[in-house]
């Protein structure tokens, strides 16, 4: 073959090249150009609703665009994933995601209508943080060891809410119970915000909540902090211990971040990660965040989606270990 006629066919695989790429670029550079819809899983009130609510208003001045928080609510936050799962790709329907409907749901629910590694698109781990075990301040006790001596002094007798069953709230619990050997009741509700009215209120007497929601309860003095779920104390709750000193090995943490439907283009995943970062990086978001003693993440959709298949293994194991079941 002589050379003209080889580079005449390797300009022309570059021209095809470039066309494929043109309409993927294209939407890119022009998006979003009409209402972006951001989907909260779970009701108002609690960390995901919070920070979902927090990043969409920063991605709407940065946009130009209006960007409008849906709370898309049930079976534990899986209604509003497969609602996601199921839409266009186009970018104008996005998922906050709590962990929960990703990482744990599939290992809960025989008939999950959507594949959390095939049907979605990870697109930036935004923060990461604990859970903590929240008391009516009248309930008897104010540490893990007087909680568990009291569960074993009245076995099924207390009872803690959830803001529905398969969340963290409820496996974390859970796994007090597996590790503690104790029996203390489930009783579920729609949303953290029905939950810890009821707590309040002294129906039940305890409840698991995202830190951010649970650092605004408890200074106002509605309800006290027994223990937070990370290995470690958190340095927002200094004074509140660790489950882990009382249950060596103990740790459950949640995270949060953007995710669309599965075939998104890669350079639209691209643009709204780097929006989405961008934000994140902002001193004053940053300085948010560890204020409700969460931590910044921010990390690549390559990164998200191998940390999503390794909490997916993580996750099975532990609730296969502590014979999990839903009620």
């Amino acid at each position: 073959m002589k050379k003209s006629c080889r580079r005449l066919l390797c300009l022309s695989w570059a021209a095809l090249c470039a066309l494929a790429l043109a309409p993927s670029l294209s939407l890119a550079q022009s998006y979003p150009n009409k209402p972006v819809k951001v989907i909260v899983t779970f009701p108002p009130g609690g960390t995901p609703d919070i920070y979902g609510r927090i990043l969409s208003q920063e991605l709407s001045n940065l946009w130009k665009q209006s960007v409008v928080v849906e709370n898309k609510t049930g079976a534990s936050g899986t209604i509003g994933t497969d609602f996601v799962a199921k839409s266009a790709p186009d970018g104008y329907t996005l998922l906050f995601a709590a962990d929960a409907t990703i990482t744990i749901a599939p290992h809960l629910f025989n008939n999950i209508p959507y594949n959390a590694t095939k049907d979605l698109t990870p697109i930036i781990n935004a923060a990461t943080g604990p859970f903590v075990l929240l008391a009516n301040p009248n309930f008897p006790a104010n540490d893990m060891k007087s909680l568990i001596a009291m569960a074993k002094q009245q076995p099924g007798k207390i009872t803690y809410a959830s803001s529905g069953a398969g969340g963290q709230q409820h496996l974390s619990m859970e796994m007090v119970k597996h590790m503690a050997d104790v029996n203390i009741t489930h009783v579920p509700y729609k949303g953290f915000g029905q939950g810890v009215n009821d707590v309040m209120a002294g129906h039940v007497p305890l409840i698991f909540g995202g830190i951010t929601a649970s650092i605004q309860l408890t200074k106002s003095g509605k309800l006290k902090a027994i223990a937070v779920t990370s290995a470690k104390r958190s340095k927002a709750m200094p004074q509140v211990p660790s489950i882990a000193e009382t249950l060596p090995g103990f740790r459950i943490d949640a995270w949060y971040g953007f995710m669309g439907p599965a075939g998104m283009p890669k350079e639209l995943v691209k643009k709204i990660h780097d929006d989405v970062a961008s934000i994140i990086k902002r001193p004053e978001f940053q300085a948010r965040i560890y204020a409700d003693a969460m931590e910044p993440v921010a990390n690549t959709p390559e990164e998200f989606a191998t940390q999503i298949s390794e909490d997916l293994v993580e996750w099975s194991k532990l609730i296969k270990s502590a014979n999990i079941k839903l009620d």
